[in-house]
Formats: C-alpha cells, sequence, structure tokens
C-alpha cells in the first residue's frame, strides 16, 4: 500500500512540474498593433495596425518583434512599410521587470538618419504594446552594445516612447483594413492630434469626388484623441476614404491617412 501511495505523488508531482511547461507551449492568438512607417508631408511617421498573431504564450511578445525585424510581417496598407528586411533576424528578447532588451542579428538598415530612428522606434511601440509594463527598451547586436546601427542614431542608450505627436501621424483610420469589405450603415473611426481637433474627409471613386465633411476629434493636439464619421449611404462599389489636415497657417496639406473600401 505504501509503495501505491508513493507511486501516485510521484506521478502528481511530475505532472505538477510539468504543465506550466506544456501551458507555455500552447499557442495562443491575440489582437496585437504593429507600427509601420510612412512618408509624409511632415516626414517619416508611424502608422498602426491591428493584426491578428498566433504565437507560443510563453514566447509572444518575441515572435512578433522576430516577425517585425525579420520582414515577414508587412503591413496590409500599401501606404506603409517595414523599414526592416529579411537581411536582419532577432536572437532574443529579454524582459527584466520594466526594461526589455532586443539582440539582434544585424543586417542591411540604408534607410538614412530619420529611417534609421523610426525602424528603431517601431520596435520600441509594437514591443511596449504588446507589454504595457515595460518602461525601456535595449538593443544589442549578436550579444554586443553597438553605437549605431547605420551610423546616425545613438543605439547605446535606453529607449522609450516619446510623446505620440513627435512620432506618429497626426491623423489615423484605425476602424478598417485597407481594401476592407463594408457593408451598410458605414462608420469609420479613428485618432488624430490635429490644430482645434478638425479632422477633414473626403470619399473619392476611381479618382473622382462623390463626396466630404468635416468632424472633429474628442480633444485638440496636443491630446491624441478619437474621431469618427457616419458616412452618407453609398452604391455598391470601390471607393476611397481620406482623411486630412491643412496647415494653419498656409493651408499646405499637413497630414493625412487613406483606406480603400468596398461596399457590397
Amino acid at each position: 500500500m505504501k509503495k501505491l501511495v508513493l507511486a501516485v505523488l510521484a506521478l502528481f508531482l511530475i505532472s505538477a512540474c510539468s504543465a506550466p511547461n506544456d501551458q507555455a507551449l500552447v499557442d495562443e492568438t491575440k489582437s496585437v498593433t504593429v507600427y509601420f512607417v510612412a512618408d509624409t508631408p511632415r516626414g517619416f511617421k508611424l502608422f498602426s495596425e491591428n493584426r491578428e498573431i498566433t504565437a507560443p504564450s510563453s514566447a509572444f511578445a518575441s515572435t512578433v518583434i522576430s516577425q517585425l525585424i525579420s520582414g515577414s510581417l508587412q503591413p496590409i496598407d500599401p501606404d506603409y512599410v517595414n523599414l526592416w528586411d529579411s537581411s536582419n533576424s532577432l536572437n532574443e528578447v529579454v524582459i527584466s521587470g520594466a526594461q526589455a532588451t532586443v539582440d539582434l542579428n544585424l543586417g542591411e538598415l540604408n534607410v538614412g538618419a530619420e529611417g534609421e530612428i523610426r525602424a528603431i522606434e517601431q520596435i520600441v511601440w509594437t514591443l511596449t504594446g504588446i507589454t504595457p509594463s515595460l518602461t525601456t527598451v535595449r538593443f544589442l547586436v549578436n550579444g554586443e552594445q553597438v553605437e549605431t546601427f547605420a551610423g546616425h542614431v545613438d543605439t547605446s542608450v535606453d529607449f522609450k516612447r516619446v510623446p505620440d505627436y513627435e512620432v506618429l501621424n497626426p491623423l489615423q483610420i484605425d476602424s478598417l483594413s485597407d481594401g476592407a469589405e463594408v457593408s451598410l450603415p458605414i462608420s469609420v473611426a479613428g485618432y488624430a492630434c490635429t490644430f482645434e481637433a478638425n479632422v477633414i474627409w473626403t470619399i473619392t471613386q476611381n479618382d473622382k469626388f462623390v463626396v466630404d465633411g468635416v468632424t472633429t476629434a474628442a480633444a485638440a493636439c496636443p491630446e491624441r484623441s478619437k474621431w469618427q464619421v457616419k458616412l452618407p449611404d453609398l452604391e455598391p462599389g470601390e471607393y476611397l476614404f481620406t482623411v486630412k489636415e491643412f496647415s494653419a497657417e498656409d493651408g499646405s496639406l499637413f497630414a493625412l491617412d487613406s483606406k480603400r473600401l468596398v461596399v457590397k
């Protein structure tokens, strides 16, 4: 009887010890905000896309960052780009408290000074979005600290999210992906950091004007806040929905974002 009890206890302990490891290998699917880059009237800015990503639960953040750094994670919107490509790869992401260390195998990153900082911010904003407890990100190349990735930005320092109005595009459509199929009634929403919270919107079809209007975000810049537009009824077909901001000083185009939508 004693041997039987000991055998059962041993099986219980083995099961208890192995359960967390087994659980860690289970894939999970999450909605993740991934940051890409576009050339805008104000230079290179970050744009976000919400993506459904499946990865092992114990390595979810590192899997997403690996896909971003290797260039396998590409934007849906053709106006956006991933500044990282297949010449780069991730060695590991180590998280300790509020700091993450991203160790990568660096390939080609010939993007200029502005592109280099935006490429770094792609990683910083994506990683800190996945793990909100993080406040700083440190970079290594094959386990070693380096002075720069491409000769322009000091990578020996710790990075953190800068104020969003410095790096994010002032306008973002985030309620639908480019090319999304929609049905009436149609509402489009996003975020803005604009003068007096103004958001100008237009709809075109085959480069021809259809309708336009103006809405306002919940607050003016420097606060980034939500806006929403209920569109008029549209005939079935493909349209281009664009949001814009013009300079209060000279009327020049200041910022824009656009998405193709297909009305069924």
